[in-house]
């Protein structure tokens, strides 16, 4: 009987799949290595932020970035991002206000790139400073015609009746990765489909997760759920559930009493519908995250 030679089909075959489970151990490694590499990234421009809003608020009375005028809070700014001199005692001084705006005041007036804004975990792009005058970017008032394609951060509202600044308490969160009921910068309607729900139970491990950024969403088994944080007393951590202000204050949601908030209340919260006074932190105890 003639001696067989070469491999057989078993044989071939474990060879195929032992090079594809190779192959795949290899992949799910280098995938972990870059998501873990972009947020290092992502935390290391939002610590950086923190710097630049600490040089910040020593020219401004310890206060953190916040443009002038009495106008509400609004998804776009009530005046061109390229106007040369805003009249913010007349012209300007009700005009509304983007929490974008109040970021870009770190590029004018703390040498902050654009770029420090943008975490490789998300969707958005670094402002490259089109502007129909030709403007230099420290002219600017915003970060374009559509400042949420170029921002990844949220911060604490600073229209609102709790503005933050350098007094507050060190674990009060003033920035973070994006807030899940945002999309880029229009608010998410309760209850639709794939959506974050709308109140999170501090109880159920469940919904925790799907009240963290989505900059930072898992897209293999090993990976972390959270967000990175970014605290009044300058450093950053990357938290894995958003309970992480002070007293366990979840950071993307404002609590729905002003007095003796419950624990559900503090760690859970109220998801914001709008941008009326109403949703708004209801003390310089809550972290209110917003874009």
């Amino acid at each position: 009987m003639e001696e067989q030679k070469g491999l057989t089909h078993i044989g071939l075959m474990v060879i195929i799949c032992t090079v594809l489970v190779i192959t795949l151990i290899g992949y799910a490694a280098f995938q972990k290595v870059k998501n873990e590499a972009c947020r290092l990234v992502c935390g290391v421009n939002l610590k950086g932020l923190g710097t630049a809003m600490g040089v910040y608020a020593s020219d401004y009375n310890d206060n953190y970035p916040q443009l002038p005028g009495k106008g509400p809070w609004a998804k776009e700014l009530g005046f061109p991002y390229d106007l040369e001199e805003p009249y913010f005692n007349g012209a300007q001084l009700n005009t509304t206000r983007s929490i974008t705006a109040s970021w870009y005041l770190l590029v004018r007036e703390a040498d902050v790139s654009p770029k420090s804004f943008i975490c490789p975990q998300s969707k958005q792009q670094e402002f490259l400073g089109e502007n129909s005058k030709n403007l230099d970017l420290v002219k600017l008032w915003d970060f374009g015609s559509n400042p949420h394609k170029h921002i990844s951060y949220v911060y604490h509202n600073p229209y609102g009746r709790f503005p933050a600044n350098r007094k507050l308490p060190d674990l009060f969160a003033i920035s973070a990765d994006s807030n899940p009921w945002f999309d880029n910068g229009n608010i998410l309607k309760p209850n639709t489909q794939n959506s974050t729900p709308q109140i999170i139970f501090f109880t159920n491990s469940k919904t925790w997760k799907l009240g963290n950024s989505l900059a930072h969403k898992p897209k293999y088994l090993s990976a972390k759920y959270g967000q990175n944080i970014l605290y009044a007393d300058g450093h950053m951590s990357f938290n894995e559930q958003p309970n992480a202000g002070i007293n366990n204050d979840n950071i993307y949601t404002f609590w729905s009493e002003e007095e003796n908030p419950s624990e559900q209340d503090i760690q859970g919260g109220t998801a914001p519908t709008g941008r009326s006074v109403e949703n708004d932190a209801k003390s310089e105890e809550d972290s209110f995250l917003a874009i």
